[in-house]
């Protein structure tokens, strides 16, 4: 079952279920998913994660916004939809794993300057890291 028919699926259970905070986070996705097809953007797997990081991106910032203001239900509420949407990801490659590959990502590029590696190493690791990680991590080895 490819990600787009396991979100399909999930959504008829949370109507089922009546969990609107799941229900509409998976919405969320979906309709994302539709601009991004509108828009002429090849839908693949790679691209759902792309969309389900972005998603995710979201709302840690949602999360840390409405800490700083003292919103502690809003808070709640984003930290539930972050949860759901991290169920759909798959699990982010470890720190050694990705020293390990940025290591060799900085071997094989010939133009050492940070930009052109990040660059390199987001497309070598495939949604396998977000890239403030991936950031944080090229920026030690570098």
């Amino acid at each position: 079952m490819g990600m787009i028919e396991k979100l399909k699926e999930d959504m008829k259970a949370y109507m089922k279920a009546k969990d609107m905070v799941s229900l509409n986070t998976v919405r969320g996705i979906l309709n994302e998913i539709n601009v991004r097809d509108l828009k002429g953007i090849k839908i693949t797997e790679e691209e759902i994660i792309k969309v389900l990081r972005s998603e995710a991106k979201k709302r840690k910032e949602s999360i840390e916004t409405f800490q700083k203001a003292g919103r502690t239900d809003l808070t709640e509420k984003e930290e539930k939809e972050l949860k759901i949407i991290e169920g759909y990801l798959p699990a982010e490659i470890s720190d050694e794993d990705l020293t390990a590959k940025l290591k060799e990502v900085v071997a094989s590029c010939e133009d050492k300057s940070f930009g052109s590696v990040m660059k390199a190493s987001i497309a070598a690791l495939k949604g396998a890291a977000d890239g403030k990680r991936i950031s944080t991590i090229l920026k030690q080895v570098l």
